[in-house]
């Protein structure tokens, strides 16, 4: 009996009285309507008796007289615990006591659905701005949009970040919105002690463009588009586990060579999402011949997804049903090229990170993420991996053709800054693995099947192996040509939730590399203002500031 079918019989077992309803409608996926009130002895079960569970995310449903909220556990496939509480009166007990990786999701369904979550650590909005209407909850089906006004928030007081608290040698370093190395917006306030990081609370957000709502007012074959947009580097993962979503609810047999297809591009963004992220690991190291190496040797690869799909990012590969272009066997034989020449190239890379002095002096024993608090805060992907939890959804919940094709999980028990680059360092080769495989045992057939517009009733829960990790997405469709419910749940917010455990402790100049190691979709900033909270004075620093020595001194002085 595998772990999903075990998670499945303990709650059938030793739950049967919470139960009103349990389905499982596909392989890996079962869904179970429990008695109000009864989510947190479902979850408390399956970590207790299951191994590795982990909360992917929490979905909040409008249903027109209840909110649903859908808890969507990990046990190498996805069992989803339903849990509806009244419209008029929306709140139910929280979660994070027993996983306290369910803190930011708890806090999404709060600020885009007005769930309040009781005994909550922290209950404040999560994506939407400050001077947001109250009472406007933009994922209820009712909602229209409000008249927006230009905010009275003073600036500076916005970004202050001075607490009741500060005293003596605390120093508050706001870090965010804006850094060029990085390619999104993020706000963090670092609360440090001379050099050393004493705590962190970030701010989301700033980026946020409603693509959910968007979604509920497209059709399906719009929808594919939409999606892709979430994540440039990632968009072939996006279009790949909608398409499944979708595919899942239509009960639509994908044809074997589309899933071949779908397996190729999702693994050349493997490849050059983590040769991007390793060389901007040396550039935030200081390392810029190792940064510009490994991005010298990513081009390769985005020359064959632009020579495949037409595109160097936003390829428009994937449709419902398959695909929408072929590979022709003169793109096959460059691409295996291409393949045993980037090999070469990681395997030197991957030496560099084992072999270098000064490379490891910064990132051993660095942004320490022990395995037990990787399982409670429900990290995933190489940030999980590196914490020695071996999972990966390609293996634990087979897609497109990764239940046919060998390759090896990657995982390292160092917990470190260090290994979670060796991680993606390994699994570049793994990958490149799998497309030759994928390229040589390609199957004859066709691209896609025909797909109605209109999609009957159901729902799915979809997910796949991003580069940043597990990726998901869940559709419920009302039988239109309309989604009535798309929710997005990226690796970055799923990991997101370590950054303070992984900093704390940490010195100043470690944050770039402790937070790059987390491959974050967001920026950081280019640059610091630090607030001396004795005297108000507040002054700006570069990323090179900070890690200029001079400059370290006189942040102590100034501190102290």
């Amino acid at each position: 009996m595998g772990t999903f079918e075990k998670a499945v019989e303990v709650l059938k077992n030793d739950f049967a009285d919470g139960i009103i309803d349990l389905k499982v409608p596909r392989k890996k996926k079962a869904f179970l309507l429990l008695k109000p009130e009864h989510h947190r002895e479902a979850v408390s079960l399956l970590l207790k008796n299951v191994e590795e569970t982990i909360l992917s995310t929490i979905t909040g449903v409008d249903l027109g007289n209840e909110i649903e909220l859908n808890y969507h556990m990990a046990c190498e496939g996805t069992i989803t615990l339903k849990n509806r509480i009244p419209k008029e009166k929306p709140i139910t007990k929280t979660i994070t006591d027993i996983l306290p990786g369910a803190n930011l999701y708890e806090r999404e369904v709060y600020d885009l659905l007005g769930v309040a979550f009781d005994c909550h650590p922290n209950l404040e909005r999560l994506l939407l701005p400050d001077n947001w209407p109250n009472g406007n909850y933009p994922l209820r089906r009712d909602w229209n949009p409000p008249e927006m006004q230009e905010s009275n928030l003073d600036e500076n007081s916005s970004l202050s970040t001075e607490a009741l608290e500060d005293s003596g040698s605390l120093i508050n370093v706001v870090v965010g919105p804006q850094h060029p190395v990085l390619h999104e917006p993020e706000r963090f306030s670092f609360k440090v002690d001379g050099e050393t990081v004493v705590a962190v609370e970030p701010r989301l957000g700033y980026v946020h463009r409603g693509i959910e709502k968007a979604a509920e007012r497209m059709m399906y074959f719009q929808d594919v588009f939409l999606v892709e947009r979430i994540c440039g580097i990632c968009n072939a993962a996006h279009t790949t586990v909608f398409c499944q979503a979708v595919e899942d609810i239509g009960n639509i047999e994908t044809p074997p060579r589309a899933l071949y297809l779908r397996t190729i591009i999702h693994e050349l963004n493997r490849v050059h999402s983590h040769l991007l992220l390793l060389g901007v690991g040396g550039h935030l190291l200081g390392f810029e011949a190792f940064f510009q190496h490994v991005w010298r040797d990513r081009e390769p690869i985005m020359a064959i997804i632009e020579q495949i799909t037409g595109n160097r990012l936003m390829s428009g590969f994937n449709t419902i049903g398959g695909v929408r272009r072929d590979i022709t066997p003169s793109s096959i034989e460059k691409t295996l090229k291409t393949i045993k020449a980037v090999r070469k190239r990681a395997v030197f890379y991957k030496n560099v990170l084992e072999e270098d002095a000064t490379l490891r002096l910064r990132t051993e024993g660095i942004g320490v993420l022990n395995r037990d608090a990787a399982l409670k805060l429900c990290v995933v992907g190489p940030v999980l991996r590196g914490s020695g939890v071996a999972s990966d959804v390609r293996k634990d919940d087979p897609y497109a053709a990764y239940d046919e094709i060998p390759f090896n999980v990657v995982s390292y028990t160092e917990c470190d800054t260090w290994a979670r680059l060796m991680v993606r360092a390994d699994e570049i080769l793994e990958s490149l693995n799998i497309l030759e495989y994928a390229l040589t045992n390609l199957p004859s057939g066709r691209l896609r099947v025909r797909v109605q517009r209109k999609i009957p009733e159901g729902e799915a829960v979809s997910r796949v192996e991003a580069p940043r990790g597990e990726l998901v997405h869940y559709v419920k469709s009302d039988g239109s040509a309309y989604p009535y419910r798309v929710k997005v749940r990226a690796p970055t917010l799923a990991n997101l939730m370590a950054f303070p455990d992984m900093i704390r402790g940490s010195y100043i100049a470690d944050i770039p590399s402790v937070m790059g190691s987390l491959d974050p979709c967001f920026s950081c900033t280019d640059r610091m203002a630090f607030i001396d909270t004795n005297n108000s004075q507040k002054w700006h620093w570069s990323l090179d500031d900070v890690n200029n020595s001079k400059h370290k001194k006189e942040l102590i002085s100034n501190g102290s």
